[in-house]
């Protein structure tokens, strides 16, 4: 049986001009994530992230603080785990809002400005998955729903293979990934997908065990180690 954990990146640059950078909260939630698995004794034998720079970091964060190091040739580049282009999802839906100054201007005129952009993603993504599943033209996109979740997909497909019994992966990637990937093997209602996201914590850790070829939900969101005096390394944007 083999132990699988899939790991959203610390939190990101939310309103700067490159959103694909942790923020120095982000790294220091991915150490203190490294050093939780050393107190349950969660040594990898592979490690895969997909390639974008929120991804590695994170990985490179939480490696950092585990003990014993992990070797090089353990780590892999997976872009199956790749976040979808949530920048592109919103400036589809909302054009006016396509360039980081815009969507800031936007927020801070809001009463409340995390409500008012998960709100707005939310929308953006609905219209997206609606799109996506009838015969308007998606060219807008960069990549449709569709492909999104058979890219997911294929990544855990991908994992089925090349992992042994007793192996312990963790995997560093995006809260959409997540959702998608607990979708496809909870078999959740796509209009669901959203209501999983939105719970994701920076760093939180959903456990997935691989059994005779078949992937099983045993933890979804643990985020624990960011309780009592770790209070303030708990974020979800």
């Amino acid at each position: 049986m083999a132990n699988i954990y899939l790991i959203r990146h610390g939190q990101a640059s939310f309103g700067a001009n490159n959103y694909d950078n942790l923020s120095s909260l982000g790294h220091s939630q991915a150490r203190h994530l490294g050093e939780y698995f050393n107190l349950r004794l969660i040594q990898p034998s592979h490690v895969i992230c997909g390639n974008m720079t929120r991804h590695q970091q994170t990985r490179d964060a939480c490696l950092s603080t585990l003990s014993p190091p992990l070797l090089h040739e353990s780590l892999q580049i997976s872009t199956p785990w790749n976040e979808f282009d949530h920048e592109n999802v919103i400036a589809v839906y909302r054009p006016d809002l396509a360039t980081p100054d815009a969507m800031k201007y936007y927020l801070q005129q809001q009463a409340s400005p995390t409500r008012a952009f998960i709100e707005l993603f939310s929308q953006a993504i609905e219209q997206w998955q609606q799109q996506s599943n009838s015969a308007n033209d998606n060219s807008n996109y960069n990549e449709s729903w569709q492909h999104f979740t058979q890219r997911v997909n294929q990544g855990l497909q991908q994992l089925i293979e090349q992992i042994n019994d007793n192996d312990t992966v963790l995997v560093f990637t995006s809260g959409g990934v997540i959702s998608a990937a607990m979708m496809q093997i909870l078999t959740v209602p796509e209009g669901q997908f959203f209501n999983i996201n939105k719970q994701l914590v920076n760093c939180g850790v959903t456990q997935l065990q691989l059994k005779r070829q078949r992937l099983s939900l045993i933890t979804l969101n643990e985020h624990s180690f960011f309780d009592g005096e770790q209070r303030h390394l708990h974020s979800l944007i």
